[in-house]
């Protein structure tokens, strides 16, 4: 038995074994990866007769049985050679594995709203069983990018504004997807590495004007945080620029920070295509200087196919004496080492005999359910909510009242059927018309020569839904996703439920005003639907590569608002989008506000459990809603004298408006009533201790409901300038009526380390403010405690959020 495969060594002993064995052209091959999709899914391998690092497989399977009869053939295929190097198949998997039969659960911006990392960590236990049980080991999630500007149009893929937030939820996720042994889990890649969230007008793809204390201090958190607490086995970069240099081909990003500091061990791999960029932004003359730039500064694999990382390009750059043969060791070790942990070696190969129960288990719907249930935020209620089912006429009104596909975002199957069928693959980063994408969907998209593209909206330049991609996804999801139509006809046979579309999501054609108002006239309440539509291509309002320049509702939406509130009809508005409400109008006029998000196939149901009160709403808003772009960027840890945060001397203000944000990060209400009292905190630590905090928590109403404690702290006088207030941690408690319990928080010292002037992490002696309470801007309780002495820390060791418990 060779070495490499001895499972009693050492993966740093089998690694350098197996490395020793291979040619210069094999390792080569482990840089490297290719797409496997169509109706030959196993096609691509004749191009790599070495092997293959990464597979990214899209297969044409309509079911889980034939997707992993299809990676397993992929599997063969590239095993085929005298080392039996397995490939690592990859899919997306940010709400759910992005393939047939497999549970999807609402956006990453819900899932940030539910402020519950354990419903993270259940459905990444769930994504992981389904992704092994049809050949995936690792996934390309979870996204860690922190997001406060709302134009940008991936917000919906991340879990919000707040670093210690999006810590939380990523350590989760990493998790559930790992596991406690890689050997039975799938490897979660942080993305986009970094500062993605950020960027130049709201742009995909721009620059990330971010300095680099923040960028340490803020944006990197999610990552180190997943690195520290979860051995987050992979990352991968972004199409982004951090003081001009474009973070692809950046040592200073992927090397010096992202290994040396943060200590990350694990495999880098390239966004899609992200290398050409080097060229693209006139930074490299050639493919191959490209190539050899971004290899060197710590880029493992380049996804989705090799074009910089040829064997051509590579073999010549050394024999020219740009490139060393130990800077492809070194990625290849990381490859290498990534397949052992995972056990490819020993099974490389589908868990088909657990597809049943990790597919087929009733449990994995209930358990979306209740992350569409926590995800939903009851925004305003001035007391119409809950409805009674003894309503006798519902009007529902609006673009989403009747749609399976605005059930889903970004990132989703349905999605990507949408961006298939209406033949935008081109929309979608790395990914061309000619990818061999087309034949996966021949039982929906007839004969190229007859395909005829979607119009756009009247007064718009966004698309209508393709008519086939519409009908393949009413075929596949609309029998077991119902609308927020059918599922409040459901809850409530006795009573009439009229429909009305109203408008479209995008244009200007108010022709279907007129039905709308004169159901909404009838009603005894409207249940009013607008929002955006997330996805790839021409027909969404917001995902990747659709940013915008207003934040408001798109097209004539707001009209229909107004018109419906004219009627003086009582009206319920929910709001699903990936970006949060911006309508002063809508917030000020309507009786109650819900913000809904895309929930995924269950929906409807949730809602409709939520109007009638079978279920009382307990998300929180994960970032802050801003009144209208110009406030932007609007957010709760801004600086000590920014934004709304002013301290009484700083002079700043909007002559047209207020600076305070329409709705606050945190905030969301319920159907009862919580008191807070008796907070309880340690007066002082050292900078190595840790500081207890503990209140009581009363459901002083009369309906069971949970509510989630947030924890603030400000350092009342530092060194550096610190946000005026920071989120140190969260508990989501439930509590039946009249039910009181204490709810206790643990914070290291270090969690409030920052970087001082000479870039080093400390923590500092001083005087710290708590406050606890329902939401960032609604604080009822408060003490201090103090740090006693000043440390330097090694910071990728330092607390993250502070961990809770419930008694």
């Amino acid at each position: 038995m060779s070495n490499y495969k001895d499972t009693e060594l050492t993966v740093e002993a089998r690694v350098e074994n197996l490395l020793s064995k291979m040619t210069l052209e094999q390792k080569i091959a482990q840089l490297q990866c290719t797409i496997a999709a169509g109706s030959e899914p196993v096609l691509p391998i004749t191009s790599f007769p070495n092997g293959i690092g990464e597979v990214a497989a899209f297969t044409k399977g309509v079911n889980a049985k034939e997707v992993a009869e299809e990676n397993q053939s992929i599997i063969n295929a590239f095993m085929a050679n005298d080392l039996e190097i397995p490939p690592i198949i990859h899919n997306e998997a940010i709400t759910g594995l992005s393939a047939p039969d497999a549970t999807i659960f609402p956006s990453a911006i819900g899932l940030g709203a539910t402020f519950n990392p354990e419903t993270v960590q259940k459905m990444a236990d769930i994504i992981r069983e389904q992704m092994m049980a049809v050949g995936y080991r690792q996934a390309l999630s979870p996204v860690m990018d922190i997001c406060r500007d709302p134009r940008w149009g991936r917000i919906g893929e991340t879990y919000g504004e707040d670093p210690t937030l999006a810590a939380a939820m990523s350590v989760a996720f990493t998790k559930g997807l790992q596991s406690d042994d890689l050997r039975n889990g799938v490897a979660a890649t942080g993305k986009h590495f970094l500062g993605y969230g950020l960027s130049e007008g709201g742009l995909n793809m721009t620059t990330n004007p971010i300095p680099a204390r923040e960028l340490r201090e803020v944006y990197a958190k999610p990552f180190q945080a997943a690195i520290s607490e979860a051995g987050l086995q992979s990352i991968m970069n972004s199409y982004g620029v951090i003081d001009g240099e474009m973070i692809v081909g950046s040592e200073h990003v992927l090397n010096d920070l992202l290994r040396d500091e943060m200590a990350f061990d694990g495999v880098v791999v390239s966004d899609y295509t992200s290398i050409e960029h080097l060229v693209d932004r006139y930074l490299e003359p050639s493919m191959s200087k490209a190539g050899v730039t971004a290899l060197k500064a710590g880029l493992d694999v380049e996804c989705p196919y090799p074009q910089a990382y040829t064997v051509n390009n590579l073999v010549e750059a050394i024999e020219r004496g740009e490139l060393d043969e130990t800077v492809i060791d070194r990625a290849v070790r990381r490859v290498l080492s990534t397949k052992f942990k995972l056990g490819l070696f020993e099974d490389p190969h589908p868990r088909v005999e657990k597809q049943d129960s990790a597919y087929y288990n009733p449990a994995n719907e209930q358990h979306s359910l209740k992350a569409a249930l926590e995800s939903t935020i009851l925004l305003k209620n001035d007391g119409l909510l809950p409805l009674s089912k003894a309503t006798s006429k519902i009007a529902v009104i609006g673009p989403h009242g009747n749609s399976v596909r605005l059930m889903f975002g970004g990132y989703t199957r349905p999605a990507g059927l949408e961006m298939m069928i209406s033949r935008s693959m081109g929309d979608m980063a790395g990914l061309a018309q000619d990818a061999g994408f087309g034949d996966e969907l021949s039982n929906f998209d007839g004969p190229e020569d007859n395909f005829v593209p979607a119009d756009p909206f009247p007064g718009s330049s966004v698309l209508r839904e393709h008519p086939d991609a519409m009908e393949a996804i009413q075929a596949l999801y609309g029998s077991v996703t119902p609308t927020i139509l059918a599922a409040i006809q459901e809850k409530c046979p006795e009573a009439e439920v009229i429909y009305a579309k109203g408008c479209d999501i995008a244009g200007n054609d108010r022709s279907m005003f007129e039905e709308a108002i004169d159901i909404a006239k009838e009603a005894d309440v409207v249940i009013l639907t607008l929002g955006g539509k997330y996805g790839w291509g021409g027909s969404c309002t917001i995902g990747e590569g659709i940013d915008s320049d207003d934040i408001g509702l798109t097209g004539i939406q707001e009209e229909l608002a107004k018109e419906v509130v004219a009627t003086g009809t009582p009206a319920v508005m929910v709001h699903m989008d990936a970006r949060p409400l911006s309508s002063e109008f809508i917030a000020e006029n309507f009786s109650a506000v819900i913000e809904y998000w895309f929930p995924g196939t269950t929906g409807g149901s949730a809602l409709a459990n939520i109007l009638f009160g079978e279920y009382n709403p307990a998300g929180r808003l994960p970032v802050t809603a801003a009144r209208h772009t110009g406030q932007i960027p609007v957010f709760s840890g801004q600086y000590q004298g920014n934004g709304y945060q002013n301290t009484k001397i700083i002079l700043n203000k909007y002559v047209d408006s207020t600076k305070e944000p329409l709705f606050h990060f945190g905030h969301g209400l319920s159907y009862t009533k919580f008191e807070y009292s008796d907070i309880q905190i340690d007066s002082e630590t050292t900078s190595d201790g840790t500081v207890t905090v503990s209140c009581k928590l009363k459901n002083v109403g009369e309906m069971n409901g949970e509510e989630v404690v947030q924890v603030y702290v400000t350092d009342e006088l530092a060194s550096m300038i610190r946000p005026a207030k920071e989120l140190a941690g969260f508990a989501r408690v439930f509590l039946a009526a009249g039910q009181e319990k204490t709810v206790q928080f643990e914070m290291r010292a270090d969690q409030f380390a920052f970087l001082s002037k000479e870039m080093e992490w400390i923590v500092e002696e001083g005087d710290m403010t708590v406050r606890l309470g329902s939401s960032s801007a609604d604080l009822r309780l408060e003490g201090k405690f103090r740090i006693t002495n000043t440390a330097r820390i090694v910071g990728h060791k330092r607390g993250f959020f502070a961990k809770s418990i419930t008694f």
